[in-house]
Order: structure tokens, then sequence, then C-alpha cells
């Protein structure tokens, strides 16, 4: 007889035997029969508000399913992001809630987005991960708007470049991959081996807590003033600038101050809490701030703008 895992008695081997067995014949059916998924995520939201255990074998299944989808590449799911219809990586944090608990990713910030941009616009997001917002703006400002993703992570790059193929927006959606930051050069790029996210400065990142840093690669930086100095057809078009680089946040406005200057009119949407170094330079610079997210907490995203030059801020703190 094998020996069991420390602590684990046969009982519970038992019942993750079985549990495991469960998830993988539902993983296999879905993967075999997408037109199930559906029932599949009805029945499981009804069994995981009623019972923790029936919720964790709902979770498994989905884990065995989302496998199997990577190895297929059929990762892709229709979800409607603020009354708009985008094609989601649902084996994403930005979409895996929405899709099988019907809980969309940041909703605040994605209805903002929308309050603000319009066709024609240009929208800069800043530390785009795997290109959700990216995505989403794109829908947003049309063929004659314009949208770039920021984006240093080798795995992020490829997973934002295949979420702007998927919706039809290469037209639309620019990539850089490089970090923004105060000055240009080469930075240490920490990667999460259970994730896609990174940060030049784990010790600043939120997400220190939660995830471990555990690798590093060398990464091209840019500011944004040299990047737009280049583009400089984009500067009369900037409607908002999102900020989302796990705790380098300072880093990016240093390197964009004629940016602020050139587009005053600009929204800033930036993650960090109210009090942080990116906060005060941007409240000194003249920027009132808005907390979006409903959840508690002084993290979160925050809405920057001047209300001398873009109108009046929906609520500031």
């Amino acid at each position: 007889m094998s020996a069991l895992p420390p602590g684990e008695s046969h009982l519970t081997g038992a019942l993750r035997a079985i549990r495991a067995a469960n998830s993988r014949a539902a993983g296999r059916t879905l993967a075999a029969m997408p037109a199930l998924e559906p029932a599949f995520i009805a029945a499981g939201q009804w069994l995981a508000r009623r019972s923790r255990v029936l919720g964790t074998l709902y979770w498994f299944a989905q884990e065995d399913l989302l496998r199997r989808l990577q190895r297929s590449g059929r990762r892709f799911r229709t979800l409607r992001v603020a009354g708009i219809d985008l094609f989601v990586d649902i084996d994403s944090g930005s979409g895996r809630m929405h899709y099988f608990y019907d809980e969309p990713y940041e909703p605040e910030l994605s209805d903002m987005i929308r309050r603000l941009l319009r066709p024609g616009d240009v929208f800069l997001d800043v530390g785009a991960n795997i290109g959700f917002f990216s995505v989403f703006a794109g829908r947003l400002v049309g063929a004659s708007g314009h949208v770039v993703a920021f984006e240093p992570h080798p795995d992020a790059l490829e997973r934002c470049r295949a979420a702007i193929a998927v919706n039809d927006l290469t037209a639309v959606v620019e990539v850089v991959d490089a970090a923004l930051a105060a000055e240009s050069g080469t930075v240490r790029l920490f990667l999460s081996s259970d994730s896609v996210l990174s940060t030049t400065d784990p010790e600043r990142s939120p997400a220190r807590d939660h995830f471990t840093f555990d690798r590093a690669i060398e990464v091209r930086r840019i500011t944004l003033d040299e990047w737009l100095a280049q583009r400089q057809d984009l500067l009369p078009r900037i409607r908002a600038i999102k900020i989302d680089v796990e705790g380098t946040e300072l880093d990016v406005l240093e390197g964009m101050r004629n940016t602020m200057a050139s587009c005053g009119a600009a929204a800033i949407l930036c993650e960090t809490e109210a009090g942080s170094a990116a906060d005060r330079f941007l409240r000194d610079a003249g920027y009132q701030a808005s907390y979006l997210d409903a959840r508690l907490g002084v993290f979160g995203n925050y809405l920057y703008q001047r209300p001398d030059e873009s109108g009046p801020v929906p609520a500031t703190i």
C-alpha cells in the first residue's frame, strides 16, 4: 500500500480521489461537448451558493476543463463587459470569475473607461497584462481611435496579442513590449510562477503577500514622454491613461511629466492607495481623485482628473 501524505486520513484520501475523478469526468465531457457549458455553469453556480463542498467540486471541475482548454487553445468565450461584448480568456483572473460565477472583473473601472472613451479617442494602457482593458478600450474607440498596450512580461504579451487578434483589433490596439519608468534603459522584471503578474520592485508590489516573485529577466524600459515624442500625432487625442504596474506607479508618473503637461484634460486611472507617493504626486500636480472600487479598503483603482480642464470629477476624496 502506498503511503498517504502526512496528516491525511484514508477517508480524506478517498474523498480527494473521488473529487479528482469527478473533476476529470466533467472536464473531459465539457471539452468534448462545449454546448453543455451553460448548463454546467448554471448548475455549478446554484450548487456553490448552497454548499461549500459542492462549490469546491464545481471549482475543481473548472480547473480540469481549463487545463484542457489551455492545450486546445479554445480559452476565449463571449462576455458582456459594461455593455460591450468581448471575447475574453476565461483561463485568467479577468475572465474566470465572470464566466463561471457571473462576477465581472473590476466592473467599476470598466464602467468608468466606458464613460470616458468615445470613437476616435486614444487610450494608453500601462501595464496591460493579458490585454483585457486594451481590448475593451479598443472596442470603444473603434477604427478611428487607437489603443497602446505597454507590457514587458513575455507570457502576458503573448496572451495580450492573442486577445487582440481574436477580437479582430490588430489595427486598433498597438502593443509595446517595454516597462514604463522614470528613465530609459533596461531593468530587472520579477516574475511569478503562479501568474502572469510582474513587477520591477517586489517590495513595493501589492501582490507580494499573495504571489512569490521567484525569477527575474532583463527587459527594456522607456519613459512615456520619450515614446510619445516619436508619436506626436497621438497627443491631442489621448483621453485616458490607465496605470497598473504593481507598485511602481510613481516611476511611471515621473517619466510622463511632459505628457501630463501636454494632455491636461486626459484622465489618469491608477491602481494605488490614498496617501501613496503616486497619489501625492498627482494631487500636487493639480489632479483630484475619485475612488472607483466598491470593495472596502484604501488600495484600488482611482480616477484622477484636473477639474479645471476635464470638467467635474464624479466624487472626490
